[in-house]
């Protein structure tokens, strides 16, 4: 089969098919492709014969240009297949919307490039362009490429670097799309995920990890954030929440009915669901709120050496190592030393030495207010909150803080 090697589906729809004798069988109404390779392979195409839409396979077709669709054999030879809704057509490609994994964002497919060889031919790329709209939407023969202007001009994304988002029967195979999404920064994620349908946004959410679903999450409008916890699975849901930051968690879980947050905390681990149930008890717009219990105390006995493996063993299961508390033996603050501090310092010398004893630090009961003022007075990257006996019972981090609604 002779193929012109870039061609557009939108110089395809609505060409005649002529048999070996030069009969005319059909106009081509759609295209036919396989979903399970890296690049849609295309199976057939689709035209009305007879008065009934028909697939003429590909094996029967000798030639495929912008000028004539030929087959191989005579009108009465052709094996014609039926059109099955299992199948994946081209038209329920068209206008789809699609995750451009490296601009990471939303783009519309306005027309589809094929390439190939005698051996099959395939979607390479779409185009996403207005001028694959136009050369979509105006009559044969009226378009022509344009030869400046940047508005004007042909975008292609390969088709290995989208994602597909659209729902339906004739959806495209999601395989190893988590894969791709993973190489999208969580915040982009999120400004697509508000950006498009409520089902498309299902469906691209169950393609993440959990952690990657956490780390999402964590970015997305509160109102979305509850929708999608309320569409998936329960368990999946769980599984999310004991990812993400424990006072994000904890403020997401505050804005659902209780019922509902009863229910997902049931379905977690003790000692997450635990933690998590102690924050929601402080007051909106407490410390107690904006932290989180996920932090790392050391005894000012310890050596700098022996601060340094335990870190080694801890840190990965830590997300803010800013500063390091020193505490005494009954829990209580005693001192903070910088990470810089620590490493340069002799192996042997204990943290008590190296420490300073005056640690800004605030109550459980404290308001935000007073924390804004700490954060920018002092520079802060964290801020530990103690109770009464001076016990450190959580953390509060500068992004908790930049976080905050003014």
């Amino acid at each position: 089969m002779e193929l012109l090697t870039d061609l557009f589906v939108s110089e395809l729809i609505g060409k005649y098919i002529i048999d070996r004798s030069g009969l005319k069988l059909g106009k081509v109404r759609d295209v036919w492709v396989d979903p399970e390779t890296t690049f849609p392979t295309v199976r057939g195409l689709i035209i009305k014969y007879n008065g009934e839409l028909k697939v003429v396979p590909w094996k029967e077709i000798y030639m495929l240009s912008r000028q004539v669709v030929a087959l191989r054999v005579i009108a009465s030879e052709v094996r014609f297949e039926r059109v099955s809704e299992g199948h994946l057509y081209i038209s329920g490609i068209l206008d789809r919307q699609i995750v451009d994994i490296n601009g990471a964002k939303l783009v519309r497919v306005n027309d589809i490039k094929l390439a190939g060889n005698s051996k099959g031919v395939h979607i390479v790329s779409i185009d996403v362009s207005f001028v694959g709209l136009i050369r979509r939407l105006l009559p044969r023969g009226m378009f022509s490429m344009p030869t400046s202007g940047k508005r004007l001009q042909p975008h292609f994304i390969g088709w290995d670097m989208v994602q597909s988002l659209s729902t339906g029967g004739d959806s495209l195979s999601l395989r190893a799309s988590g894969d791709k999404l993973s190489k999208i920064h969580p915040a982009d994620l999120a400004d697509i995920l508000e950006n498009i349908s409520h089902y498309e946004r299902l469906e691209l959410f169950e393609q993440l990890n959990p952690e990657m679903a956490a780390d999402t999450l964590a970015e997305v409008d509160p109102d979305v954030q509850k929708s999608i916890l309320r569409q998936i699975n329960k368990e999946r849901a769980a599984d999310i929440l004991e990812e993400m930051e424990q006072d994000e968690a904890a403020d997401l879980l505050s804005e659902m009915n209780e019922d509902d947050s009863d229910q997902l905390l049931s379905l977690m681990e003790n000692e997450a669901a635990s933690d998590l149930r102690e924050l929601l008890e402080y007051d909106e717009g407490t410390a107690g709120s904006l932290m989180t219990t996920d932090f790392l105390v050391f005894s000012i006995e310890l050596t700098a050496d022996e601060v340094i493996k335990q870190l080694r063993e801890l840190a990965p299961e830590a997300d803010y190592i800013y500063y390091l508390y020193a505490v005494d033996s009954e829990g209580r603050l005693k001192g903070v030393i910088s990470l810089r501090e620590l490493i340069i310092s002799s192996p042997e010398t204990r943290i008590s030495e190296l420490m300073h004893t005056k640690v800004i630090s605030v109550l459980a009961d404290e308001d935000e207010k007073k924390i804004r003022r700490l954060f920018s007075k002092y520079s802060l990257l964290a801020l530990p909150v103690i109770d009464k006996s001076d016990k450190v019972i959580g953390l509060i981090t500068v992004d908790d803080v930049l976080q905050l609604k003014n």
